[in-house]
Parts: structure tokens; C-alpha cells; sequence
């Protein structure tokens, strides 16, 4: 197999993985959005508390990072924004990176 053929693959399985946590995470701030506003009560809905749960244990682990940089705004937390905007412009970036690095060195 083919070094170029392998990087493809392994983008495309990337990138795939990187939709998938990307979908997770706009549904994690949609559902927390709609708890905190009271429109789900997770308290006496067994299904919905535990989909939250599920959702937060998915992103909280990549949120609390981007929240010890981030300064407290309140009500706002743009911690979801800013993970959003990394998976879509630095992720590829350093995935890139790393392969120019690998194919520069396995060209010698």
C-alpha cells in the first residue's frame, strides 16, 4: 500500500470521527441550552438525564481546557465555540503538518 493511499484513508477516518464529535457537541449545547431554559426537565425524565449525561461525559473532557483559559462571561460560555473552531481550522492544519513532516523524511 501506497504511503499517499494510507494518508487519504487515514484522513477520511479522521475527518469522519471529527464530523461525528462535532454533531455531539452542537447536540450537547442544544439539549444543555434547553435544560437550563426548562423545557426538558431531566429530573423526572430517566431517558432525557441520561442522554445529557452521556453527552456531557463526550465533551466536557475537550470544554474544560478551553474553560480554564477563557475568563468567566457570565451566562456565556463560548468554550463550545472556540472547540468547534479548532477542530475545523487548527485540527487539519496539524494533521497536515504531520504529514509533510513524514513524507519530507521518508522521501530521503
Amino acid at each position: 500500500m501506497n504511503f499517499l493511499t494510507f494518508y487519504i484513508q487515514f484522513m477520511k477516518i479522521i475527518t469522519q470521527v471529527l464530523h461525528v464529535y462535532v454533531w455531539i457537541i452542537l447536540a450537547y449545547c442544544l439539549i444543555s441550552m434547553l435544560v437550563s431554559f426548562g423545557i426538558f426537565d431531566i429530573r423526572n425524565n430517566r431517558f432525557l438525564y441520561s442522554l445529557v449525561n452521556t453527552l456531557s461525559r463526550l465533551v466536557e473532557p475537550a470544554l474544560r481546557p478551553i474553560r480554564a483559559i477563557l475568563p468567566n462571561m457570565g451566562a456565556m460560555d463560548f468554550s463550545p465555540l472556540i472547540l468547534l473552531l479548532i477542530i475545523d481550522y487548527v485540527v487539519p492544519f496539524i494533521l497536515n503538518e504531520i504529514f509533510r513532516l513524514i513524507y519530507a523524511s521518508s522521501a530521503f
